[in-house]
């Protein structure tokens, strides 16, 4: 309760300087789930330097809170990193093998943290999706592709593709396989 998390609050603030541990008000945020209790959650923490907040808010690159404020997160995100695959696509017109790679090595593991820590969120990838399939992998093979093209293309190196995975199918699926453990 509401009440609880105030004395546990109090208690964090008089006995963690002496275990080391300052906490710090205006890095803390508490995420309120309704209406109805943010007139109570305003009152006790009125005066410790809290924010509050009713949407949510972004831990650790990823987010807490309602599932409006995680899909506009992931909306932005996927945002930025569709223009990223666009100016890279430029790059893979005159030399694709150094897009192959900086898709490879380091582009594409921007969004797995947020897939495997954000659930259901598939559906938001499919601009990313896209601008894979017909931006990126055309500028590096030089020529367009087909739906069948695209699936070869996803597999791994080992099974003759070149591991250009399909966000939209990895994003629910590294979550669940990382829940499962």
């Amino acid at each position: 309760s509401l009440l609880e998390l105030k004395e546990w609050w109090d208690k964090l603030c008089a006995i963690g300087p002496s275990y080391g541990y300052y906490p710090k008000p205006s890095k803390t945020i508490l995420v309120v789930k309704d209406n109805f209790n943010l007139p109570m959650a305003r009152s006790l923490f009125a005066k410790t330097g809290v924010t509050i907040s009713l949407e949510g808010e972004r831990h650790l690159g990823a987010v807490v809170g309602s599932k409006d404020f995680k899909d506009q997160y992931v909306r932005n995100k996927v945002s930025g990193w569709v223009k990223d695959v666009e100016e890279l696509s430029e790059i893979g017109k005159d030399e694709p093998q150094l897009a192959y790679n900086a898709y490879i090595k380091g582009l594409s593991h921007r969004w797995t943290y947020v897939q495997r820590t954000i659930s259901n969120t598939s559906e938001l990838f499919r601009p990313l999706e896209k601008a894979i399939s017909e931006t990126l992998i055309p500028a590096i093979l030089g020529r367009e592709i087909s739906v069948s093209d695209r699936e070869v293309i996803a597999l791994p190196l080992r099974a003759g593709g070149l591991g250009i995975e399909n966000p939209v199918l990895t994003a629910d699926s590294e979550y669940n396989a990382s829940t499962a453990i």
